[in-house]
């Protein structure tokens, strides 16, 4: 799995010459509009001008580098436990903050069939921070999208083969991941022709749109009719539209749920009828659920400090994986304490089992009081982890003032997920940051969401 990180950009734009740049900056200035309609963003002032561009044998690279990550993550907790309930139990988990959980699961292959994770690029090489690992890993609609209409902007501009140093240099879109995680649901809960299929979404939280529940639903009508062309009768439901027939079925709106893709993060649920119909649904098995929430147990950020302290048990070559790509990470304990104060520039203070960036701190973006106060709060709570500090790589981005149509030449941080579906790679999850914030990428602190296009040379 060797390969030269370094030898060349993470993103090939850094490689093209001034005037295919010129270029593509011009046609994103015409048409970045309709690249970003509809994508969800809380970043109120600004749009990015062009795509980042991965080069092919780079996307290959790191897609098989995620691939045995995922695997070591299953195999490090097989090493420990055998059951789900096994594994929560050694995490600490509680019993019921889970929903969905089945503590007689077996630990296995079907747990690892979706995913995406958070990798900083530092140096030139790709270190995974975290593995979100479940059917909620997010924004695979707005990401493909993004990619799919920068490739129609660069189409229509005559810049799908763009002038390179070196020769010609072809522009297109990673593999579908809307159609891979289509897949991946078909071949996991073996689906046939005509089978049913409820997407189920929460809708209480605050990002932007989430209260209008028929305008969601229709907005995913394209991703519903691109279900058919892999044998599914779908639709979307929200959760509280659920509930259970005078004959004991799942049904939302009246229609009948044979199958469910749970598109949300299984903890912290809103106890409401229709929760307690699918749990229902689902504990008898009457409605199969893709993905098995034991999931988010293997998404557990200590399983990461399992990693490093099994290092010996591991081959020669994915001792160097591990090394190369995870940022080396250790429970935190009282013990611990002092020498995460003195060294506090050098490390990053995380809670093992949360999401979305919620109770991270970047040891130097934090006060030194601050910083003491939140280790000894995690400390007393227990769950968390100290992680090396990972400086990403700063990405050189144009963009444009939305009201204004101002532009901004811009050294951002930035982070790449692409998604793991079937244990395959599929397009890629581009969260770019805004000059206006720190280096903590989650929507909330109005990062860009966007997706990449491939170029092969």
């Amino acid at each position: 799995m060797s390969f030269d990180w370094q030898g060349t950009s993470f993103d090939y734009w850094n490689e093209l010459p001034q005037a295919s740049k010129e270029k593509v900056l011009a046609a994103g200035s015409e048409d970045w509009r309709d690249v970003f309609s509809g994508v969800l963003t809380f970043n109120k002032s600004w749009r990015p001008l062009r795509p980042v561009m991965i080069h092919q044998t780079t996307y290959d690279a790191l897609a098989a580098v995620m691939d045995r990550l995922l695997g070591l993550l299953l195999e490090t907790a097989q090493r420990r436990a055998a059951t789900a309930g096994e594994l929560r139990k050694l995490l600490g988990t509680p019993e019921g903050l889970i929903e969905y959980l089945d503590d007689d699961e077996v630990l296995g292959e079907q747990l690892i069939q979706s995913g995406r994770p958070d990798i900083l690029i530092s140096g030139g090489v790709p270190k995974f921070v975290e593995f979100n690992i479940g059917s909620e890993a997010g924004c695979v609609w707005d990401t493909e999208r993004v990619s799919t209409r920068f490739l129609t902007v660069f189409s229509d501009h005559g810049l799908q083969t763009l002038d390179g140093v070196d020769g010609p240099v072809q522009v297109t879109e990673p593999p579908s991941p809307v159609d891979g995680r289509y897949q991946a649901i078909v071949d996991t809960l073996g689906l046939k022709p005509g089978d049913r299929l409820t997407t189920v979404l929460r809708t209480e939280g605050v990002y932007p749109g989430s209260d209008n529940l028929e305008a969601i639903v229709r907005s995913l009508d394209p991703y519903v009719e691109r279900g058919k062309g892999f044998g599914i009768d779908g639709d979307v439901s929200p959760l509280l539209w659920l509930e259970t027939d005078e004959d004991g079925e799942l049904v939302t709106q009246g229609r009948r749920v044979d199958a469910v893709f749970r598109l949300f993060v299984c903890t912290d649920m809103p106890q409401i009828p229709g929760q307690a119909a699918l749990k229902a649904a689902v504990e008898s098995g009457r409605t199969k659920l893709f993905t098995s929430s034991a999931g988010w147990l293997l998404a557990n950020k200590l399983v990461l400090t399992w990693l490093w302290d099994d290092l010996e048990l591991l081959s020669a070559e994915d001792q160097e994986l591990v090394r190369q790509h995870v940022p080396w990470s250790r429970r935190l304990s009282s013990e611990m304490l002092e020498d995460a104060v003195a060294q506090q520039a050098s490390l990053v203070l995380k809670p093992a089992d949360e999401y979305g960036g919620a109770g991270v701190l970047v040891g130097h973006e934090t006060e030194p009081g601050a910083w003491r106060e939140g280790l000894e709060e995690a400390v007393r709570r227990g769950g968390f982890l100290l992680q090396d500090y990972v400086r990403p790589d700063r990405l050189s981005m144009d963009f444009v003032n939305i009201e204004t149509g101002a532009h901004l030449a811009a050294e951002v941080p930035y982070s790449v997920g692409p998604y793991t579906f079937g244990r395959k790679s599929y397009g890629c999850f581009l969260r770019v940051g805004c000059q206006e914030q720190g280096e903590v990428l989650n929507l909330k602190r109005a990062i860009h969401v966007t997706g990449p296009l491939l170029v092969t040379t």
